[in-house]
């Protein structure tokens, strides 16, 4: 890669994936970082979601493959440095990376019954 290239991350964050027919990410924000490909590994890639962006509970990373049109069955998920490298290949070669992460949800609320709604 020459020193004169820019590589940006198109980070997807906050929100959720939902399939109704179809797999899309609903809601939070998109976030434009320019980074150096080579200097993320899984970890770095972690630690630019979790402290860089101020989210500390990821559960999981996606990228989705450049040059598909829809998210369902082009999904991957990020998990270690193997699959980070399958990542890097797709991100040098098209410049850019869709990355979809999904969160734990900080306070979940528990219901014990289920009232139905009335109009």
């Amino acid at each position: 890669m020459s020193s004169n290239e820019e590589y940006y991350i198109i980070l997807h964050v906050g929100g959720h994936f939902a399939k109704d027919p179809y797999v899309r990410y609903v809601g939070g924000e998109v976030i434009r970082l320019k980074e150096d490909p080579d200097t993320i590994s899984y970890f770095e890639l972690c630690k630019i979601v979790k402290i860089g962006i101020g989210f500390n509970t990821v559960m999981l990373i996606y990228f989705h493959e450049p040059g598909t049109e829809w998210l369902q069955n082009n999904l991957r998920v990020i998990y270690d440095d193997t699959s980070t490298i399958a990542m890097l290949d797709f991100w040098v070669k098209f410049k850019e990376i869709d990355l979809y992460v999904e969160h734990e949800v900080d306070n979940p609320i528990i219901v014990d019954k289920i009232f139905p709604l009335t109009a």
